[in-house]
């Protein structure tokens, strides 16, 4: 019974499986990437230092204006405007948020983010020098998930049974504990196909917004199992050219600040950010096809801490690329757009330099000041940044917070030089 729910055809039948599941759905649902030269550069605009800052910044489009879909080949949709929500600033803490929902997913999606040198299966830096896996969290082991039937159990639970909530479940507590098991995932029949039935059920709920605890716990599982197919090297390519990443930009565009939306948020910035932590040029090459910038910055602007750092995460591996920095400073709008949701960040993070530090300010500030010193090494954005540079990251307002990040704070004094040689 196990062997008829998986087989060994590694791109056909997966993406069969997502086409033909395009196909089934085509009248609901329309998605479409946008095409990356929707700013076209002109002679008045083509650099950021040649633009008049008292330029305004337009308004992104309320959520499901976008055209989310990729179902009828040929039908593209208009592109997409590279600007940032200007809503409020949210001061909701992700940390204080209580059940019912389901916070296992929460570790993983922090740590698996976190930029550091290959290490041996399970193993992550711990404050001694060890390596220790997450609090509450199996760590791997050298088992393969080919060689538990518990799995198979699970994963035809999940395409043929009746409880289907709760294969997603126990398949993401799996998650961690085998290397392979996304490739499990990926070459089950099926499977695939269930989790954007998951995904796409969701929809009707965004708008008006009226997710339950309940039903995003639900597709934070699916979400889960996707992050685990986005990290893995083997599948990665896969995941990206069945277009998957797309599904998830209905989640990323919303501002609702329930306590569901904030959970359907981080974990769909988690997949995303699996994707981006390896700094595979191909992912972010695909990314800049799509509204992934756009949808950070609102993030970064109404969201919880959490969030905006996984969201600024995102921006700075698009920054840390070289396709990435040129697609940011091509023109006036896409640099003013992201400088301008940076400087309230930071505005906000001085705010609360009279509260206690904490550590989820402390990774807000040191990703903030990457992603300034990363522009600085476009020459016209160092040019415009050495006037609008935020003043508290001159006057050593932040020294506190930085007194034991030495690697922030050489940033930060590289990025003071670099724009003082204008």
């Amino acid at each position: 019974m196990f062997q008829m729910c998986f087989r060994y055809s590694y791109v056909s039948d997966c993406v069969s499986d997502v086409h033909m599941f395009q196909m089934f759905r085509g009248s609901d649902v329309q998605i479409a990437r946008t095409p990356r030269s929707y700013h076209t550069p002109t002679s008045n605009h083509h650099h950021p230092a040649s633009h008049p800052a008292s330029h305004p910044t337009p308004i992104l489009r309320e959520p499901f204006q976008f055209k989310f879909g990729l179902l009828h080949p040929g039908r593209i949709s208009r592109p997409a405007p590279f600007f940032s929500h200007q809503n409020q600033i949210s001061n909701l803490n992700i940390t204080n948020l209580n059940p019912p929902f389901d916070h296992s997913t929460i570790p993983w999606v922090m740590y698996s983010l976190q930029s550091q040198p290959q290490q041996p299966p399970g193993q992550f830096p711990g404050a001694t020098g060890q390596f220790v896996a997450p609090p509450g969290v199996e760590p791997p082991t050298d088992k393969k998930a080919l060689n538990d039937e518990s799995i198979y159990q699970w994963i035809s639970e999940l395409v043929n049974g009746t409880n289907r909530e709760r294969a997603l479940l126990e398949l993401g507590k799996k998650r961690e504990q085998y290397d392979d098991l996304a490739l499990v995932l990926w070459n089950s029949f099926g499977v695939m196909t269930v989790l954007l039935e998951e995904i796409i059920s969701v929809y009707p709920y965004l708008n008006p917004p009226v997710l339950t605890a309940s039903i995003s716990n639900r597709v934070c599982n699916a979400l889960a199992l996707l992050q685990c197919v986005a990290s893995n090297v083997q599948t990665r390519n896969l995941f990206l050219s069945a277009n998957l990443p797309l599904y998830l930009y209905p989640f990323l565009s919303t501002n609702s600040r329930q306590r569901s939306f904030e959970y359907l948020r981080l974990t769909s910035l988690g997949v995303i950010g699996a994707l981006v932590k390896n700094d595979t040029p191909e992912v972010i090459n695909f990314l800049l096809t799509t509204e992934i910038v756009p949808l950070c910055l609102n993030i970064m602007e109404i969201s919880s801490e959490l969030s905006k750092t996984v969201a600024i995460f995102i921006l700075q591996k698009i920054l840390l690329d070289d396709q990435g920095l040129n697609y940011i400073c091509t023109t006036y709008e896409r640099f003013h757009t992201v400088v301008n949701v940076l400087s309230k960040m930071i505005d906000q993070l001085a705010g609360q330099i009279s509260n206690p530090p904490n550590n989820s300010s402390g990774r807000l500030l040191k990703h903030v000041v990457r992603c300034y010193m990363r522009l600085s090494d476009n020459i016209e954005a160092r040019k415009a940044l050495a006037t609008i540079l935020p003043e508290p990251l001159r006057d050593g307002t932040f020294s506190g917070i930085l007194q034991d990040d030495a690697a922030t704070k050489r940033c930060l004094a590289q990025l003071l030089c670099n724009i003082e040689q204008q």
